[in-house]
């Protein structure tokens, strides 16, 4: 297909994304080959390419890597309420319901701080991500998971912040951060799969670096 870019009701969408028709998309920024599937909301965000977010996922005002796998029932960058007023209710900020006819500028903070998810994150269903969070490359949220802090570029999370373990050890993990090959042309990747599929070691990766480099 071409590389020409669309745009489609105020969002950036490319013409290889495969967007379902309940969908949601509003203001939002759609890299190649992503996917958004059945029931899902993508609101003031952006998703890199090859990036998913699989049935009833829902993100806002959230910035989300390339190559991030986002399970179904997923919460990306939920509104804040805020708990100190008389009423924590969306009334207050909300025109649907009928109780003011402007929102104030104070009351736009629900959606304060953008959420950001790196590379080649796995995140599993059910799981939690809070407004503000940066997620780390590589990192994988395990379902059911409730994120209220920063995570660790590949860290294994479970609960609520609870750190697992590390996905591979620190040599691993700085050889991986050095090469970033999320940020190869796909062609490349294509042609590496092989590697990338398999248990990194040192050796591998020095490999692949020299073919993504050429």
């Amino acid at each position: 297909m071409s590389d020409e870019i669309l745009n489609i009701s105020d969002s950036v969408i490319a013409p290889t994304a495969d967007i379902d028709e309940t969908a949601v998309v509003l203001h939002s920024k759609i890299g190649e080959r992503c996917w958004l599937a059945q029931g899902t909301m993508f609101c003031y965000s952006e998703l890199g390419t090859m990036s998913y977010l699989s049935t009833r996922s829902k993100a806002f005002s959230s910035k989300i890597g390339k190559f991030s796998s986002i399970s179904w029932n997923v919460s990306i960058g939920p509104a804040n309420h805020d708990y100190k007023r008389v009423s924590s209710h969306a009334m207050l900020y909300a025109t649907r319901f009928g109780m003011i006819e402007n929102p104030e500028e104070r009351f736009y903070n629900q959606y304060d701080g953008e959420t950001v998810i790196g590379n080649d994150v796995w995140i599993g269903c059910n799981a939690v991500i809070m407004r503000g969070v940066h997620i780390g490359d590589g990192a994988v949220i395990g379902a059911n998971a409730i994120i209220t802090k920063d995570v660790a570029p590949f860290s294994i999370m479970g609960g609520v912040n609870h750190v697992i373990k590390k996905r591979f050890d620190d040599k691993i993990i700085d050889k991986l951060q050095e090469i970033e090959w999320w940020n190869s042309p796909l062609d490349i990747i294509k042609n590496n799969i092989d590697l990338i599929s398999k248990q990194p070691t040192l050796e591998s990766l020095k490999i692949l670096q020299e073919r993504l480099m050429g």
